[in-house]
């Protein structure tokens, strides 16, 4: 964004001083109307910029910055227009592909977003857009059951960016998802080891580590073989998460109650 005032003033002093003076101030409103959500007014303001100023570079920045705020009001159709036509003045710009995705998104259009997503990661030339389009690629792939689409979306991911909690946590659930829970057990062990008190994780690999007992016909795992897994639910349970009661009372409590029997 800073790039992007820079140049846009810089291209608003070849008009006259009036017209410089009104471009820079409506501008500047719109970014402080964007910034306080003040979103019908920014909308307003970009709007008359772009009446006033032809430049390419503005009216595509006006578009941007319009597209942003009628996604925040939830006209995506708009959005998806504005953005659209900033993609028309420069193609090149993958945000743009990244901001309409979003937008697309929004509008439950995944298949078309998927598409935007899908253009960046082809095009593969900015590393900050290739990492946002595979992060929103696996979340759609995700909610869409497409597990191994998930994963593959992941494995790229990690190759940029190694260090993110989220996006190990949704691999790990989408091995659960096919059974992998060795491996889906190793994310979340990542996922753990980047955020220590990641409750969802912490769940989620002790549920995992049961199913890794009784996957393998092991339905009445021993205390010893469940230890792990019960630190791992106990402490889920100690962070908030009651949804781990009955695995608690079934391959915990229980077993400590047959056992003391």
């Amino acid at each position: 964004m800073k790039q992007t005032v820079i140049l846009l003033i810089g291209i608003l002093v070849s008009t006259t001083t009036f017209s410089q003076n009104k471009a820079n101030e409506l501008y500047t409103s719109g970014n402080a109307n964007f910034n306080s959500g003040n979103f019908e007014e920014a909308i307003s303001d970009y709007t008359e910029l772009m009446e006033l100023v032809n430049q390419k570079t503005v009216r595509k920045t006006c578009f941007i910055n319009r597209g942003l705020s009628y996604d925040r009001i939830k006209k995506y159709d708009l959005a998806i227009s504005d953005f659209t036509e900033a993609i028309k003045l420069d193609s090149t710009d993958m945000a743009s592909f990244i901001d309409r995705g979003l937008s697309l998104m929004h509008a439950g259009q995944l298949e078309k977003a998927k598409e935007d997503y899908k253009y960046v990661v082809v095009k593969n030339n900015n590393n900050g857009m290739m990492e946002a389009a595979l992060y929103w690629l696996a979340r759609i792939n995700y909610s869409q059951g497409n597990f191994k689409d998930v994963i593959n979306n992941c494995d790229r991911y990690f190759a940029i960016n190694a260090k993110d909690p989220e996006l190990y946590f949704i691999r790990g659930t989408a091995n659960d998802m096919l059974g992998n829970f060795e491996q889906s057990i190793k994310d979340y062990d990542k996922a753990i080891e980047i955020i220590p008190n990641y409750v969802q994780a912490t769940a989620n690999r002790g549920t995992a580590k049961i199913n890794l007992l009784t996957g393998n016909g092991n339905l009445q795992p021993s205390k010893r073989e469940t230890k792990s897994a019960c630190k791992d639910l106990k402490k889920a349970k100690e962070l908030g998460d009651n949804a781990v009661d009955d695995l608690i009372y079934v391959y915990c409590d229980r077993i400590a109650e047959k056992k003391g029997n």
